[in-house]
């Protein structure tokens, strides 16, 4: 059985001039060690879902040597759109560009859903947004967020019906959820909307970017530990810094 990881916040520069080590030490020589561990981690038949601000470039054409970099490396590539992705205008546009440069191992997750039936994983989500109930939240963001959950929704229609395809009825696959934003009140750790509608739809697991600057207390045999709890359902961040550039197992037997 192939694995599954997850790795966000990758924030490539190639095509821009955004050196990252402005952050903190954390950020020093991201991309050189992002691709180190992701050459040592990830085989060519494992799958990562990359949720969120993967290129600083504000036009397809400065991401487009990003793309490539992460195209290169082993494995499936899931992306996600984060709050970066200026250069992600409409998925028509994106998929033209992954085909004029022949970048076969990208796979956008927008309004859609990706089920893998040798791991009877079912992955969707969306970018979200900041939820209500967060002291940065304006009235100009309702409009987004609300926006989100109907994408969300879709990604989940859509999830269904390609596990029905599959053979599979519910319960007989694990469902989880990737979002670039906490899809909780992240400061006060409180639920949404966006937490309701992950529990309805069966899943247990769901892993976040974002949220720049903490550090992993610990990392056990048994992965990385979730940030918050609520209704049976675990969340985890999976910012780069956070995970120290490294992809983290979310479906698989470790090595």
């Amino acid at each position: 059985m192939s694995k599954v990881y997850v790795l966000g916040d990758l924030h490539f520069s190639l095509g821009v001039d955004k050196p990252m080590d402005i952050f903190g030490k954390a950020w020093e020589n991201h991309t050189e060690r992002i691709c180190e561990n992701w050459r040592r981690i990830i085989s060519p038949d494992d799958c990562v879902v990359v949720n969120g601000d993967i290129s600083w470039g504000l036009g397809l054409e400065e991401a487009v040597p990003d793309l490539i970099l992460l195209d290169s490396l082993p494995g499936t590539k899931i992306i996600m759109k984060g709050n970066h992705e200026l250069w992600w205008t409409t998925l028509a546009k994106l998929t033209n560009v992954l085909k004029e440069h022949d970048l076969k191992t990208i796979r956008p997750l927008y309004n859609n859903a990706c089920f893998l039936p040798e791991n009877d994983l079912l992955i969707c989500g969306t970018r979200g947004w900041l939820a209500p109930g967060d002291e940065e939240f304006k009235a100009q963001d309702e409009k987004i967020w609300k926006r989100e959950l109907m994408r969300f929704g879709l990604s989940l229609s859509c999830g269904r019906s390609l596990a029905e395809k599959a053979g599979r009825s519910q319960g007989e696959y694990e469902t989880v959820v990737f979002t670039h934003y906490p899809p909780f009140v992240f400061t006060k750790r409180e639920p949404t909307e966006f937490t309701e509608m992950i529990e309805r739809s069966g899943a247990s697991r769901c892993y976040f970017g974002h949220v720049h600057g903490m550090t992993m207390k610990h990392k056990g045999q048994e992965g990385i530990p979730p940030i918050y709890r609520s209704n049976g359902v675990q969340y985890y961040l999976t910012a780069a810094d956070y995970l120290n550039m490294e992809p983290a197992l979310v479906c698989g037997d470790p090595d």
